[in-house]
């Protein structure tokens, strides 16, 4: 997958801004030098493989429990030699789709949903081999068909966010290279009364053209914590559109406001690193 050198770098939790409401898992993280990956034949089947994983582990640790119908349940324990096996492999592959998957989305929702959807793809044909095996037990193939459908409506969303989210990551990497980039300031902190996993803050900068200064209201998604102060520099990139882009400047040091106390009741974290 196609990522900047070093550390997984969304591992580092730092400020983001959004200009259209973006929030929690919604919020595009595109680390500086990264570029949007492409669905390779490998990440596909790693989402297999854990497809395969979690229905080779139902399966395993459902005939533990019960045996096969008809068989002697003395020696069912034996099939802990499918279903440990079969969970390690799924928790591996899922490790597989949740460190590989942010390449090819920057976005926590949609790969979450595909792992939730690989979770229920997983479990209903193991609740169905199962069923099987204990003489079509109805209630094991009614939760396998339920399991079914919760794959197709996680699968649906997942798709529909995937394609949000690398929409977002080609605009944001598209103004990053021909945006024009201007100064800008942090003029102010978000309202403590309407913090939600971040809130709104006013950017001011100067267009270079025509001297004028704008100030713009953007979505800061942060911790309570690490919000950053009035006076923070930041870069604000534009379009001929007027499509905006707002990021923490790197060549200036980040100073967070030392009183967060009245933010602190959301403890869940903005950002979305």
């Amino acid at each position: 997958m196609a990522q900047p050198d070093g550390e997984w770098p969304w591992i580092e939790d730092r400020p983001v801004f959004t200009t259209r409401g973006e929030r929690g898992g919604n919020v595009t993280a595109v680390p500086a030098g990264a570029v949007l990956g492409s669905f390779t034949r490998r990440f596909r089947l790693v989402v297999a493989g854990f497809v395969v994983g979690v229905a080779g582990a139902v399966v395993g640790a459902g005939l533990v429990v019960s045996g096969p119908s008809g068989g002697s349940s003395a020696g069912s324990w034996w099939w802990l030699a499918l279903a440990v096996p079969a969970a390690g492999f799924a928790l591996l592959q899922f490790a597989g789709v949740y460190v590989e998957g942010m390449p090819l989305m920057m976005r926590e929702r949609p790969r979450n949903l595909l792992l939730l959807a690989g979770l229920f793809g997983g479990v209903a044909p193991g609740l169905a081999v199962l069923g099987a095996l204990n003489g079509a037990e109805g209630v094991l193939l009614l939760a396998a068909a339920a399991a079914a459908f919760g794959c197709a409506v996680a699968g649906a969303f997942a798709v529909r966010g995937i394609r949000r989210a690398r929409r977002d990551v080609v605009r944001i990497l598209r103004l990053r290279a021909s945006g024009t980039a201007y100064a800008g300031t942090i003029t102010g902190l978000p309202d403590p009364g309407t913090w939600n996993h971040g809130g709104d803050v006013p950017v001011r900068y100067r267009d270079g053209d025509d001297g004028a200064e704008h100030t713009v209201t953007v979505r800061v998604n942060t911790w309570a914590h690490e919000i950053p102060v009035p006076g923070t520099r930041v870069i604000v990139r534009r379009d001929e559109d007027g499509d905006l882009l707002v990021e923490l400047d790197p060549a200036h040091p980040v100073e967070y406001h030392p009183d967060s106390r009245s933010y602190e009741q959301d403890t869940s974290g903005g950002g979305s690193m």
